[in-house]
């Protein structure tokens, strides 16, 4: 899926962080022949893992903003019972290692509250509340429906200054996403957006990414979480391929690295399988998919089975 030398970039990134038995980790790859940049978003809400992630981050330059934050996350498991999950996700492109990374929280439940987000946020944001935010916020909560809510939230850091506030939503199927759209005024491409619904069949559910800084921006990310069935997914890549965004070689590579393998290292063991498919349309309506593969611990293997 990279080339050698990403590969061994992303390998000496890595080696800090890799592995921690209760890490999850998920791996985002661009499908595109043409680009060998790797993120690396890591999930965590134990103790030990919070404490570790502190002592790494206070190791590398320019990371006291994130250190700081590990410890507000000690403050937010401990008084609120809504966060399920924290993520922390990194560019791993070799050009990245004093930027802050893009700080997420995941809800433990559908029903949260307006001051719940808007606290999630300014935790996340590393800075006080903005009355702006607070505003696109409360839009963003009215025009959601019954079943539809925010999976998860985050402050992408790696943006530098021009960082955005990013909200994953589920619950939406075709129709119910363009509603939604349309309350908040999204200012994308809708037409360029409905071309590429056209993989639902193959879903079980999505996930749709929608951002904003000062106003909401015409970005869009739509995340297809496939049936069960790797026929799924050898349907999703060939509409891909006859799209013409994925190539027959990129093809057999993402079905060679999404066959579920346990993955051993330094003691620890890793069940290996596919999380995703996403589909990205910038402010242009270009369009860059990409594929997420995800290390989950195997704790049957712990226990010896």
């Amino acid at each position: 899926m990279v080339s050698f030398l990403a590969a061994n970039r992303l390998e000496e990134q890595l080696a800090s962080f890799y592995p921690r038995q209760h890490l999850s980790y998920v791996f985002e790859f661009r499908i595109k022949e043409d680009n060998d940049q790797v993120d690396l978003a890591m999930a965590f809400a134990e103790k030990d893992d919070l404490l570790f992630l502190q002592e790494e981050y206070a190791k590398k330059p320019n990371q006291k903003e994130v250190v700081d934050w590990l410890g507000d996350c000690f403050k937010l498991s401990k008084d609120n019972q809504q966060i399920k999950s924290f993520w922390i996700e990194a560019d791993l492109n070799g050009t990245q290692n004093d930027q802050i990374p893009s700080l997420f929280v995941s809800p433990k439940q559908q029903f949260i509250t307006f001051d719940e987000i808007c606290y999630f946020v300014s935790v996340l944001s590393l800075s006080s509340k903005n009355e702006q935010e607070d505003d696109l916020l409360k839009e963003c909560l009215e025009a959601l429906e019954e079943g539809q809510y925010i999976e998860h939230l985050g402050v992408m850091h790696s943006r530098g200054k021009t960082k955005t506030t990013r909200m994953y939503i589920r619950g939406f199927d075709s129709k119910s996403l363009f509603t939604f759209l349309n309350r908040i005024n999204w200012p994308g491409n809708k037409e360029v957006l409905a071309t590429q619904l056209i993989y639902m069949n193959q879903t079980a559910y999505i996930s749709v990414a929608v951002e904003y800084n000062k106003d909401w921006l015409p970005t869009i990310g739509v995340e297809f979480h496939l049936k069960n069935g790797s026929q799924y997914c050898e349907a999703f890549l060939s509409i891909l391929q006859k799209s013409g965004l994925c190539t027959t070689q990129r093809v057999a590579a993402i079905m060679d690295i999404l066959r579920p393998q346990k993955i051993k290292s330094n003691g620890a063991t890793y069940k290996r399988g596919l999380s995703h498919f996403k589909i990205n349309i910038d402010k242009d309506g270009a369009i860059e998919p990409k594929v997420y593969v995800q290390l989950i611990p195997d704790y049957l293997s712990i226990l010896g089975f």
